[in-house]
């Protein structure tokens, strides 16, 4: 299997890196700007009186969520347009060697890994609503606010994730894999790398250090995974499910997601649980990815031989 952090296509060296991060950076930091536009300009448009934006937080606050939640990924869209440039101009390469080194990505395999996490992520879910129920509320969200959700998550999370994964665990790490080469520090970097991007959330305020903690063990993880399966595509379909499985069936007040109309809503979220509960459900992923990419090598050699 060819290993997509040996890259063989175009230029890349550590200058052509060092400006496409910035330009990429940058793209999503005018999208940011953007999306905080809109929002002032919805808080300006409400007629209810109730909306504001909150300067600290710097989030609208009591506006539809809805179409909050829309306008948020503009900052993912400018993101992802910068990555392209970057990548097609500066590296003149194609997007897909962020992905994977073989001709063609995947799909099969982003398939299995978003089924295989959304039903690690599942299953320990609906044992703990059984046992905590009380822990949970349903949500009484209107079938129009919900389709309209589903639509949003469906079309545009997919394209948040993915630009996540193609910009930490794809350029960032082919660059930090230039100079690095043991798994594990590698990993540690760039998933530091990543969970400090997500700092600035709104659930830090739970708990800095668990909150903190599970997002590096999430960042670690995926990270570790990309490098042991040589390719983006396992990681690119579990982190959409994630975020997917969160918009559509739960959220908090003090989420990233804020006050979507997701189904259900998790009233007392405790982090020490969901920190224990992200190490246990990246264990059990990594066991299956490992026997997922044993068959796909055990396969490959009988087409081979015959």
């Amino acid at each position: 299997m060819k290993n997509y952090l040996e890259v063989v296509e175009g230029k890349n060296g550590w200058k052509r890196y060092l400006i496409t991060t910035i330009l990429a950076s940058a793209f999503m930091l005018l999208g940011s700007i953007i999306y905080i536009v809109a929002e002032m300009v919805m808080v300006a448009a409400d007629e209810s009186g109730k909306a504001y934006f909150d300067f600290d937080s710097g989030m609208a606050v009591g506006v539809n969520a809805n179409l909050d939640f829309l306008l948020s990924h503009i900052v993912h869209l400018f993101w992802i347009f910068g990555l392209w440039i970057g990548i097609r101009f500066i590296h003149k390469r194609r997007m897909k060697s962020l992905v994977t080194a073989n001709k063609r990505v995947n799909w099969k395999r982003i398939a299995w890994s978003f089924g295989a996490f959304s039903i690690i992520l599942i299953v320990p879910q609906l044992i703990d609503v059984v046992f905590n129920h009380q822990d949970y509320s349903w949500n009484h969200v209107s079938l129009k606010e919900y389709a309209f959700l589903v639509l949003i998550t469906f079309l545009l999370v997919p394209i948040q994730t993915t630009t996540e994964e193609l910009f930490f665990r794809g350029l960032l790490l082919q660059w930090v894999s230039k100079k690095v080469k043991k798994p594990i520090l590698l990993a540690i970097i760039v998933g530091l790398m990543f969970s400090v991007g997500h700092f600035a959330n709104p659930e830090m305020n739970k708990s800095i250090i668990l909150v903190g903690l599970d997002y590096i063990v999430a960042g670690f993880a995926l990270t570790y995974i990309a490098i042991k399966t040589k390719s983006l595509e396992i990681t690119i379909g579990a982190h959409a499910a994630n975020n997917m499985l969160l918009a559509l069936f739960l959220t908090t007040d003090d989420s990233v997601y804020g006050s979507i109309p997701s189904l259900f809503k998790a009233t007392n979220p405790e982090p020490g649980a969901n920190l224990i509960w992200t190490i246990i459900t990246f264990i059990i992923f990594y066991i299956l990815c490992r026997r997922k990419i044993k068959k796909e090598e055990a396969a490959n050699k009988d087409q081979l031989i015959a």
